[in-house]
């Protein structure tokens, strides 16, 4: 129960974060915003104030922001989202990744200023903490060394170089956030910051369903000038939910291997 509720509080913060990057942007360019939802599913809780719903919802794995006239058949009015340039939609789409980039910066640096926990040469631990300046600067290059791991492992992921047992799915993450809440919450501050960043990068492959994809297909309306045809978009968005399922089958049967639950 610790391990489920330690992901969960988790993933609901991480979640906030990312949507609150696309809530923003949108706001910033003047796209009006009907729900801003953390979670998926029936709505638990909800309060609307100046025409836009807040909502917590049952299943805390997920959320969304939900734009006027996003995708949408009819004609787009000023505060709709497809009215906007490309350019505007695009940073609209980057910056919830970008949120959870920045977060997990954030949450490096402020671990560095309350102190890690460093082992000494006599087997023992001493808590290190780091200066404001000093704090930054190791914050940030340990962010762009675990950026460049997990960029190098999805690049051997789809060269075939690192085998798809090695991809850590929703179960293999609860285990790390339990684990990290039972020794404290300096090592759950890392956990969070290890999931925000894997959060972040990950939105940005170009899968259709997630928001990588539909900046790549933003990006070929600028190169083409030409709208990518409704029909055609909505048949991508439905290919890149089948993967991303198909993905989530995949890590979920190799978190229950790791645990021991199936065979190997």
């Amino acid at each position: 129960m610790t391990t489920i509720l330690a992901f969960a509080f988790i993933m609901t913060i991480l979640v906030f974060v990312h949507e609150l990057g696309h809530f923003l942007a949108a706001r910033y360019f003047g796209v009006g915003v009907e729900v801003f939802s953390v979670g998926f599913g029936p709505r638990l809780w909800s309060v609307r104030r100046s025409g836009i719903e807040y909502r917590i919802s049952a299943i805390p794995f997920g959320g969304y922001v939900k734009m006027s006239g996003t995708a949408s058949r009819r004609e787009a009015t000023a505060h709709d989202f497809d009215s906007k340039t490309r350019w505007q939609r695009f940073l609209i789409l980057l910056a919830g990744p970008v949120m959870n980039i920045a977060f997990a910066f954030a949450l490096a640096i402020a671990g560095l200023w309350v102190g890690i926990e460093m082992p000494t040469a006599g087997g023992q631990t001493v808590i290190y903490r780091a200066a404001p300046v000093e704090a930054i600067l190791l914050g940030g290059r340990a962010i762009a060394h675990s950026s460049a791991e997990i960029l190098s492992t999805l690049g051997g992921l789809l060269t075939g170089a690192i085998s798809s047992s090695h991809m850590i799915g929703p179960v293999g993450l609860a285990q790390i956030a339990g684990e990290s809440s039972a020794l404290g919450w300096r090592a759950m501050l890392a956990a969070m910051a290890f999931i925000s960043l894997n959060l972040g990068i990950c939105n940005l492959l170009p899968i259709p369903v997630l928001d990588g994809g539909h900046m790549v297909m933003l990006l070929v309306e600028s190169v083409t000038r030409r709208d990518v045809p409704f029909g055609f978009r909505k048949a991508l968005v439905g290919a890149g939910a089948v993967a991303m399922l198909f993905l989530l089958a995949t890590t979920f049967y190799n978190d229950l291997g790791r645990l021991g639950w199936i065979g190997s």
